[in-house]
Order: C-alpha cells, then sequence, then structure tokens
C-alpha cells in the first residue's frame, strides 16, 4: 500500500472509530455523508475528502471537549465565556452539530437542557441565557428569547427526526418531529414580525422594536426546512423566506453593489430594509459587518448550496469576488469588521483578522466557481489549522466547525 493511500485509510479508519455508536443510537444519516451540492458548487481540491473528513471529526472531539459542560443537573450546555455561562445561540449550535454527527446521547441531554430553561413568553422557546450559581444553571438577563438559538433548535430537532427517527438514545419513544413543529409554531407566534413577516431579535420585541431585524438570523435553508415540515403554515414560512431575501437585496442594490455585504441591524424604512442609524442594540457599529454579520458569508450561502435557492445568489457571489480581491487572496487578509453604512462601503474599520470572520468565507467561496477555487483552498488550510490552532474561542469554534461541515460536503437537509 502506497503511503498515501495506507493514509487515507488511517483517515478513514479514524473517522469511523470515532463515531461507533451502540445499534439503538444508530442514525440513518451518520457522520460523514458527502451529499451533493447545487451545481456549480465548488469544494476544496487540494485535500482529499478522507482529509476533511478527518479534520472535521477531530475539531468536533477538541469542541467537545473544550466546551461541553453538565454542571447544574439540567443537562449538557456549551460554555460561551469563561463565566460559568451559556447562551441559546450556543446551544442551538450544539444541538446542530450533535445531530449531524449522529451524536444521540448528547443530543438528547440537550434537548433535556432545553426543556428545563423555557421562555417566559412562550413554553417552546428558550431563555436566552444562564449562569452557574451555588451549584444551578439559573436564567440572568431576563427569561426570554433571542432568534437565532430558537431557530437553530427547531432546525436542530428536524435533523433528529430524520437522523433517528421517533426513537430517543435509549430506545424509547420520542417524537422529534412534534417537538420541532411545538419549536416552529411558537417561532412564528413570537419571533416572527406579523405584519411585515420579518424576524425580530426574540420575543421580548414588541412595538418600534419589530421592525428591526438582524441578518445574522436570516437563516434561509432552515425557513426553506420549516416550510416544508410545517404544512400548515408553508405560506408563512415562505414569507419570512421572501422578507429576508428583500433585506438582503435592498441593501445589496442601495449601498452594497460592490461588496454584497449586509450589517449587523437592519430597519424597515421608507419601503426598504436598512442598516440601523447609529448604535440600536450593541454598538455603534450596528449598520456595518460586524460581530453579528461575520456570519452571513455562511448562513446566506447555504440555501443555494442545498437548496438550489437563487434568491440571495447574487450578493453572495458579489461577496466572494470582492473578499478574494479586497485580501489578494490571502485569508488572515479578512478584517474584522467592514464598513456598511458607517463609512465606505467594503472598507474596513478594524485592522486585526479573527476566526468568525475568516471562517464563514470559506461557504461563501463556494458560490465563487472556477476562479475561486484556490481562495477556497488557502481558506480551508487557514481554518483547518494553517492560521487558526484547534481552540480559539466558543464563538470561533462553533463557526468553524459547521463550516467545516458545510464545506466538506457534510451539511444535509432534513
Amino acid at each position: 500500500m502506497t503511503l498515501h493511500r495506507l493514509a487515507a485509510a488511517c483517515a478513514l479508519a479514524l473517522v469511523a472509530s470515532f463515531f461507533v455508536l451502540p445499534a439503538a443510537h444508530a442514525g440513518t444519516r451518520p457522520f460523514p455523508q458527502h451529499v451533493s451540492y447545487t451545481a456549480g458548487a465548488i469544494k476544496p481540491n487540494h485535500v482529499s475528502q478522507a482529509h476533511m473528513d478527518t479534520a472535521v471529526a477531530s475539531q468536533y472531539a477538541t469542541w467537545k471537549a473544550t466546551y461541553l459542560r453538565t454542571d447544574g443537573g439540567d443537562g449538557s450546555w456549551i460554555q460561551y465565556n469563561n463565566k460559568d455561562s451559556t447562551v441559546s445561540e450556543a446551544h442551538g449550535y450544539g444541538m446542530v452539530l450533535a445531530a449531524y454527527m449522529d451524536d444521540h446521547a448528547l443530543f438528547d441531554d440537550m434537548l433535556r437542557y432545553f426543556r428545563n430553561h423555557p421562555d417566559v413568553n412562550a413554553a417552546n422557546l428558550m431563555a436566552w441565557k444562564q449562569t452557574l450559581k451555588n451549584g444551578e444553571m439559573v436564567d440572568v438577563e431576563g427569561a426570554d428569547s433571542a432568534t437565532d438559538g430558537d431557530m437553530d433548535i427547531a432546525y436542530s430537532l428536524l435533523l433528529a427526526h430524520v437522523q433517528w427517527g421517533a426513537i430517543d438514545a435509549q430506545g424509547q419513544a420520542h417524537d422529534y418531529l412534534a417537538d420541532a413543529r411545538s419549536v416552529m409554531h411558537d417561532i412564528l407566534a413570537h419571533d416572527v414580525n406579523p405584519k411585515l413577516h420579518n424576524t425580530t431579535m426574540g420575543s421580548w420585541a414588541s412595538g418600534k422594536d419589530l421592525k428591526y431585524t438582524r441578518p445574522s438570523d436570516f437563516m434561509a435553508s432552515h425557513v426553506l426546512a420549516y416550510a416544508r415540515w410545517d404544512p400548515d403554515n408553508t405560506a408563512a414560512w415562505k414569507k419570512v423566506h421572501a422578507t429576508m431575501a428583500k433585506a438582503v437585496n435592498d441593501q445589496f442594490t442601495h449601498g452594497s453593489e460592490a461588496s454584497g455585504i449586509v450589517p449587523d441591524f437592519m430597519v424597515y424604512d421608507g419601503g426598504l430594509w436598512k442598516p440601523t442609524p447609529g448604535k440600536y442594540l450593541e454598538t455603534r457599529h450596528d449598520g456595518d459587518f460586524y460581530w453579528n454579520a461575520c456570519r452571513t458569508p455562511w448562513r446566506l450561502a447555504i440555501s443555494w448550496l442545498v437548496d438550489g435557492n437563487t434568491g440571495l445568489l447574487a450578493s453572495q457571489q458579489q461577496t466572494a469576488s470582492w473578499i478574494r480581491s479586497a485580501t489578494g487572496g490571502v485569508p488572515t487578509n479578512i478584517k474584522a469588521g467592514y464598513y456598511v453604512a458607517n463609512g465606505p462601503n467594503g472598507q474596513t474599520f478594524r485592522h486585526y483578522d479573527d476566526l468568525p470572520f475568516t471562517a464563514p468565507m470559506a461557504v461563501n467561496a463556494m458560490l465563487g466557481g472556477a476562479a475561486a477555487q484556490t481562495w477556497l483552498n488557502s481558506l480551508w488550510t487557514s481554518i483547518d489549522g494553517g492560521d487558526y490552532g484547534p481552540v480559539w474561542d466558543y464563538y470561533g469554534d462553533a463557526i468553524r466547525l459547521q463550516v467545516m461541515l458545510t464545506v466538506s460536503g457534510n451539511w444535509w437537509r432534513p
């Protein structure tokens, strides 16, 4: 056997050994899956499929070892800072990852934690933040929800339904699809503006806050999945998807023509979705491409990759071209913040790189065609240890792992 074949065989053996589970836990879509994306999408071609699968498996093991906690007795949760805290955003990431990796026992334990921390406004949404106090995980800073966590949790339950059917990790009956629909229904009732059909910040939004939206919540492929699996509300979910596309394309045609990028927060004004002026919720850069919007080159690209939906394609292809040119094809030249509305569009206002900004551009590059092949290859190498070690921080590592799942061809749709 040649060294190359031996290495590939060892890599596949590592993946297989890592993901062997008891028979009762085995899913119908075990990792790796190697799905076919929409024709025209590209994948890295400088490393083997076995190499990419092994990299994902290794990163998943590192992520679990670094961030997974069970303190408090409520179930498994993800530590997102150094203060023994978690947030629903982190929990949603974790449940999605567990479902894709066929990690049934972990998924069920995270589902238990979710059910132990309901939103005060809606029983099937999650209170957005908890902290360990006196040996218990307690809700802090308000027990209402955040839309991004809610959306990922609903999506993870659809994945669980496809992955494990109606059987839990202990071999007992459990209706994951019913769980998913209950979360989806509460999202529509509490996280969506019924008049404009935009996602809001969470169940707390009312009054003037209903006309604000956060593009990092534009999980367009999630919404298309909801439309398939929630037949009583298919029309409503399609309106949500259409509003997401309108917001992105309003910005694409009114300021981001050259870059395709969207800001952290947008507001509906005069028939258009526009960047929020000044500070709305977090920083003076709420109207720029910053720590929320950095996820959008991943989130927005997936709806074309796995669903073939073209509503967001033009803007994301423009981003793929713009960022490759702006960085000279060097991943670490992607900076941690770009103006959308508060300065020249596409000009950076930060002079350092960071993994949460670099990794999502790899999914975006998959839309760039042959011209983006070398760029995509460089991005894969960069996030697979070339520039960023196996442990970065909670946010960067959760984003990187989902990006690696996607780029390696393992992000299947429920």
